[in-house]
């Protein structure tokens, strides 16, 4: 999960925050580039939350951060969409994510067996 944290804090300082210093960046633009810098920090806060529910084995509210995450990481992939298409970078890492994000859920599960 640390990797996954990581990643996703390079990724908002890498694109996102790049993007917002581009010059050229539009209003639409930089609003959809700060909702995904929010919501993907709010990801990486529900991460951690999920991380410490495992230790504690608190499996359920485990799987709710994670969800919460996947919820997150919803809203940024849907704006960035609408203003990029189909942005080869942001396709991606919602790729990469969203696996993380289905591969915890199912360990979630088994532990719950």
């Amino acid at each position: 999960m640390e990797a996954t944290m990581t990643k996703t804090e390079e990724f908002i300082a890498n694109v996102i925050e790049q993007r917002l210093e581009e010059p050229d960046t539009d209003i639409y633009a930089t609003d959809c580039l700060e909702t995904c810098k929010s919501v993907y920090q709010d990801a990486v806060d529900a991460m951690k939350k999920a991380e410490e529910d495992v230790k504690a084995k608190d499996y359920y509210k485990a799987n709710l951060d994670i969800s919460a995450m996947t919820t997150d990481i919803d809203t940024c992939n849907e704006c960035a969409i609408s203003i990029y298409g189909e942005d080869t970078e942001f396709r991606q890492f919602d790729n990469w994510i969203q696996g993380v994000a289905s591969e915890c859920l199912e360990k979630i599960s088994a532990l719950t067996k």
